[in-house]
C-alpha cells in the first residue's frame, strides 16, 4: 500500500515538471518585444481583458455623471443670470419712462412760465415803442417851433450858428428815435403775442388741438376756416412740441397725405417730405382701401391711416 502511494506520488510529480517544461518552452518560443500578459492563457487573458473593459466602462460612466453636474449647473446659473438681466431691464425700462414723464411735465411747466414772461415783455416793449413814437412827434414839433421862431427873428451870425446847431441835433435826435422803433418793431416781430384764445404757442407759430374728430379733409376744412392749416413739422423740436400736447390714448392728424401720388408723401402746402418720424414699419399702406392720411402719437412717432377715419386734428398758423 506504501509503494502504490508512493508511486503515485511521483506520477504527480512527473506530470507536474512536464507542465513546467512545456509553459517554459512556450515563453521561449513566444516572440520578443510581446507584452507579458500576452503568453498568459487564453483563459486568463479574456478574464484580464473583461477586467479591464469593466473598468472602463465604471472611469467612462463617473466622468459622464461629473460632467452632467457640471452642465446642469452651469444651465441654472444661466437661467439665474437671463432672469435677473430680464428683470434689471424691467426696471430700467420702468424708470426711464418715470423719468421722461418727469422731465415732460417739468418742461410743460417752464414752458408755460417762460411764455408768461414773454407776453409781460412784450407788453412793456410795445408801452415803450407808443411812448417813443409820441416823444419823436413832441420833440420834433418843438424843434420845429422853436426853428420858426428863430427864422422869423431874422437873428444875428451867432443866431444862425445855434440854429445850424439846433437843426443837427434835430437830425441826430430824429436817427435815433428812428433807430430805437426799428429796434422796438424787430423784437415785436420776435415776440408772438397773437395766437387766439385755446391756441398754443411755439417759436413765432401758434397751434390748436381740437376736442372732437373729424376725417382727414374734413378737419383741413375746419383749419382753413381758422385761416390756419393742418400742422406741418419742420424740426425735431416742433414735433417733440406736438408729443407733449397728445394724451396717452389719441392720435392726431398731421397735414401729410400721399393721396394724390401713392408714396409720394407732401405736405398740405405742396412741399414734399424730408424730415420724417415714422414708427417701425410704417408707412404700410394697409388694407383694401389703403392708408394715405398721417397721424401722430403722444410718442411723436407717425403713422399713416385710412383718411376717412375720425381723429382729432392739429391745426397751425402763424401769429
Amino acid at each position: 500500500m506504501s509503494q502504490g502511494k508512493d508511486d503515485f506520488g511521483i506520477y504527480e510529480n512527473c506530470d507536474f515538471t512536464k507542465e513546467m517544461e512545456l509553459e517554459e518552452r512556450e515563453r521561449r518560443k513566444a516572440p520578443k518585444g510581446v507584452l507579458p500578459f500576452l503568453a498568459l492563457s487564453p483563459e486568463r487573458a479574456i478574464a484580464l481583458l473583461y477586467m479591464l473593459l469593466a473598468l472602463t466602462f465604471v472611469l467612462f460612466m463617473a466622468l459622464t455623471i461629473v460632467n452632467l453636474r457640471r452642465v446642469s449647473a452651469a444651465w441654472e446659473a444661466l437661467e439665474q443670470a437671463r432672469m435677473r438681466s430680464e428683470n434689471s431691464h424691467t426696471t430700467v425700462w420702468h424708470n426711464l419712462s418715470e423719468v421722461q414723464r418727469a422731465l415732460d411735465k417739468q418742461l410743460s411747466g417752464v414752458l408755460k412760465t417762460i411764455h408768461g414772461r414773454l407776453l409781460n415783455v412784450s407788453q412793456e416793449v410795445e408801452n415803450v415803442r407808443q411812448k417813443t413814437t409820441r416823444c419823436k412827434a413832441e420833440c420834433g414839433n418843438e424843434l420845429s417851433d422853436r426853428l420858426r421862431v428863430l427864422e422869423e427873428r431874422n437873428a444875428l451870425e451867432p443866431v444862425l450858428r445855434q440854429l445850424a446847431e439846433v437843426k443837427q441835433e434835430q437830425s441826430r435826435a430824429s436817427a435815433l428815435l428812428d433807430t430805437a422803433l426799428e429796434q422796438t418793431r424787430n423784437l415785436s416781430e420776435i415776440l408772438c403775442t397773437k395766437c387766439p384764445a385755446g391756441w398754443q404757442q411755439f417759436a413765432k407759430t401758434c397751434y390748436f388741438f381740437s376736442t372732437t374728430n373729424q376725417p382727414w379733409l374734413a378737419a383741413k376744412r375746419s383749419c382753413n376756416d381758422f385761416n390756419a392749416h393742418l400742422a406741418i413739422v419742420d424740426t425735431e423740436q416742433e414735433n417733440k412740441f406736438l408729443a407733449n400736447h397728445i394724451m396717452d390714448d389719441r392720435v392726431f392728424w398731421l397735414g401729410l397725405t400721399d393721396t394724390d401720388n401713392e408714396s409720394k408723401w407732401q405736405w398740405v402746402n405742396g412741399r414734399s417730405l424730408s424730415l420724417s418720424f415714422w414708427n417701425s414699419g410704417e408707412p404700410n399702406n394697409a388694407g383694401q382701401q389703403g392708408e394715405d392720411c398721417a397721424t401722430i402719437y403722444s410718442n411723436g412717432l407717425w403713422n399713416d391711416i385710412i383718411c376717412s377715419s375720425a381723429e382729432a386734428w392739429i391745426c397751425e398758423r402763424s401769429c
